[in-house]
Formats: structure tokens, C-alpha cells, sequence
């Protein structure tokens, strides 16, 4: 009985903190709890963004989503460049054709869902992929110390990566879709191996 006594107290206490906390946040004397950085950063992006119809929101998808596509349209008509050693036009219109995709997403589903689903635990890896493959394709094209051969390669190594990041970006809104890839991906490595070894 005598030792019951402080584990009754703290028992009681804790509902009755519980309750005050619960009264205060009632009657708005709750303190607001402070902002993380990526919080703050989504308030500022939210706050020059202005409100927009759904009507709104469908034509700004859509309108980059047309820019993006003639974007990328001119970068596939200047590959015959690409291989001649001048790579600047194709990634300067690859790259503003993905930059208006992405912004054209942000149109359909706002900013701040967008920015969360981009840095979700299950995308953030394809997301920073995808975004410094595209830091280093630029960099390539305008960096005037890689010799000319090594700047192509290195770019198309760059847009493969690109494609493999946004691959496994979009494939994570459906389900088991990884898996899946994964599973496939392995199995076919195994038949090459045994088909290498001669092995059953």
C-alpha cells in the first residue's frame, strides 16, 4: 500500500495533464509547435502560389504539358548534334521540356501534395536521382574541361539515369509494381547466368 502511493500520483497526473492540454488547445491557448525546415519551405512555396480553379489547374496541366512535349520534340530533332560533339541544344530543350513536366505537375495536384509525394520515404531516392542526373547533364554541357567524346557519353549515362529514376518513380504509385520489376529483373539475371555456365 505505501508503495502504490507515488505510482497512483503520477497515474493520476498524467490524465489531468492530458486533460489541461486537451482544454488549452480547445479554447486556442495551445501553443503552436515550431515548424521544421521543410514545413517552412512548403508555407513559402504555398504562399506565391495563388488559388486556382480546378478548371484553372487543368489548363495550366495541360499547357506545359504541351510545352514540355515540343520541348522534347526539338531535343530528339538536335541528336544528330549530340553526336557531332555539340550538346548544348539537345539538353538545353530535354531539360526545360522535363522542368515544364514537372511544373505541369504541380498545376494537377498543388505544390505542397506534389513536394510530399516527390520527398515520400518511398520516392525521395528516385526523386534526388532524377533531380542530380539533371544537375549533371547540364553541368556536362556547359563545362568546358571534359574532352568531347566523354562529355556524350557521360550525358547520355546521365538521361539513362533519368529514365530509370522517373521509371521508378511513377512505377511506386502502383501496387507491388516494384516488386514485381524487382522479381523479374533477378529471374533474368539468373537465366543469363546459368545460360553463361552452361548450368541447368
Amino acid at each position: 500500500p505505501g508503495s502504490a502511493g507515488p505510482l497512483t500520483a503520477a497515474g493520476e497526473a498524467m490524465p489531468q495533464t492530458t486533460m489541461f492540454s486537451s482544454f488549452k488547445q480547445a479554447v486556442g491557448l495551445e501553443e503552436e509547435k515550431p515548424k521544421t525546415m521543410g514545413e517552412e519551405m512548403e508555407d513559402a512555396l504555398c504562399s506565391i502560389c495563388p488559388e486556382l480553379t480546378y478548371q484553372q489547374r487543368i489548363g495550366g496541366y495541360v499547357t506545359c504539358f504541351v510545352v514540355s512535349f515540343l520541348l522534347s520534340i526539338g531535343s530528339f530533332t538536335r541528336l544528330v548534334q549530340l553526336a557531332q560533339g555539340n550538346p548544348t541544344p539537345f539538353v538545353v530543350f530535354y531539360t526545360l521540356g522535363n522542368i515544364m513536366a514537372i511544373i505541369g505537375s504541380l498545376f494537377l495536384s498543388g505544390p505542397r501534395s506534389q513536394c510530399k509525394k516527390m520527398f515520400d520515404r518511398t520516392r525521395i531516392f528516385a526523386t534526388l536521382f532524377y533531380f542530380l542526373a539533371i544537375f549533371f547533364t547540364i553541368f556536362c554541357a556547359f563545362y568546358e574541361g571534359i574532352p568531347g567524346n566523354a562529355r556524350v557519353g557521360i550525358i547520355v549515362l546521365c538521361i539513362f539515369v533519368q529514365w530509370i529514376a522517373m521509371l521508378w518513380y511513377t512505377i511506386s504509385y502502383i501496387p507491388y509494381a516494384r516488386d514485381y520489376v524487382c522479381m523479374v529483373c533477378c529471374q533474368g539475371c539468373k537465366d543469363k547466368c546459368k545460360k553463361l555456365t552452361g548450368s541447368k
